[in-house]
């Protein structure tokens, strides 16, 4: 029976890169631009209206989004269409079919769900119904962790080839006191062989030099076009490529015009608060999205911001005051970027459709925003003339 999910998978996955190859090639300069469309799903008095994760999944019966809640270890399942909710898919944390904690998701299709745990080596697929169909064990590397798969923050897009998914990694040391060197032999993602457990690195590391003026956050996201992958480090104007084997291809500058030339050293924050300030009000980079219907990649810039005390931290550490939205052609060339409004999105509640570019409005200081919805304002390419 399993060799049937591979073979369903492997079909569904050959079908999404040819839809990608697909994509219309925009090569000239860009801008993100909205009309002030909304899309409103009405959740319940137990559902927060900001999520752990959010996935979008595309299918010939329509537009789905999938939101994880961590807190009820549940997936809530809507309808973008009806702009309604289908179903929450609700799972034991105990007994003969328990899912112990859900860390991440990724929908290869409405049947085939896999489920991503963290600490644990926790990997299961799932569909709908909520029923579990496989439990994978596996062993990762010496000194690397449980795959990390995350739907916000550091976003990264698991890729499953034949009987192989490649998912993205941590490894285990002191990033504070990594030396330089030991960082650059150290892989970003491996594959998983779901028929015999076997995991293997991928060649493709950290690159020599990003510590070389002192310790910065390890933290990246990753995308695909469906050919190659693309790294987007968070104190790296650079994105780093690869082929979906991992065999790195080329460096390309990809720098914001909104954050500084050179990034601060993590060996400055010698304090709790000074870490926090680091962490959440320092130049990075997070979210790197590929859009599959406009052939391009969207990398969320997050400028420095002043703070005064703790209080300002820990609404930065949800909510980030400001944002930019890069975009950036399949060879990644940068076609333009756009600063949004302060205090008024939630961009690690953000998603691409086929109608554009969906940007959560669920900041606790915008007046739009309503508790019982979860709302989502439409941004749309725009030639800049």
């Amino acid at each position: 029976m399993r060799k049937n999910y591979y073979i369903t998978l492997f079909l569904v996955t050959i079908l999404l890169q040819s839809c990608n190859s697909n994509s219309k090639e925009i090569t000239t300069p860009q801008e993100l631009v909205s009309e002030g469309e909304l899309v409103s799903l009405t959740i319940d008095d137990q559902t927060s209206n900001v999520s752990d994760g959010l996935v979008h999944f595309q299918d010939k019966n329509g537009s789905w989004l999938f939101k994880l809640n961590m807190m009820n270890n549940e997936i809530q399942l809507y309808n973008l269409d009806s702009k309604s909710l289908e179903k929450k898919i609700i799972f034991e944390e105990d007994g003969p079919e328990a899912v112990p904690s859900i860390l991440g998701i990724h929908v290869q299709a409405m049947d085939s769900i896999f489920l991503f745990g963290y600490p644990l080596y926790s990997l299961q697929l799932t569909d709908t119904s909520g029923a579990i169909k496989a439990n994978y064990n596996y062993e990762p590397p010496f000194n690397y962790l449980a795959a990390f798969v995350h739907n916000a923050h550091y976003n990264y897009t698991p890729i499953l080839r034949g009987n192989k998914l490649l998912v993205n990694t941590k490894f285990e040391g002191d990033l504070r006191t990594i030396p330089d060197d030991t960082l650059a032999t150290k892989s970003f993602s491996y594959t998983i062989d779901l028929e015999n457990s076997e995991v293997n690195l991928l060649p493709i590391t950290w690159p020599a030099g990003y510590n070389a003026s002192g310790s910065k956050l390890l933290e990246f996201s990753m995308a695909s076009d469906g050919e190659n992958l693309v790294y987007s480090l968070v104190a790296d104007h650079d994105l780093y490529v690869s082929d979906l084997d991992g065999k790195f291809l080329k460096t390309v500058a990809a720098k914001s015009k909104y954050i500084d030339q050179s990034f601060p050293s993590f060996n400055e924050a010698t304090d709790g608060f000074k870490t926090m300030k680091y962490v959440y009000a320092s130049d990075r980079y997070e979210r790197l999205l590929y859009d599959e219907y406009r052939g391009v990649f969207y990398r969320f810039v997050f400028p420095k911001v002043e703070v005064q005390n703790e209080e300002e931290i820990t609404q930065l550490r949800r909510f980030p005051r400001k944002f930019a939205v890069m975009i950036l052609d399949k060879d990644l060339n940068v076609l333009g970027e756009t600063l949004m409004p302060e205090n008024t999105y939630y961009p690690n509640n953000s998603f691409v459709s086929k109608d554009g570019l969906f940007i959560s409005i669920n900041h606790p200081e915008n007046p739009n925003s309503e508790e019982d919805l979860m709302s989502f304002e439409v941004f749309k390419l725009k030639e800049v003339e």
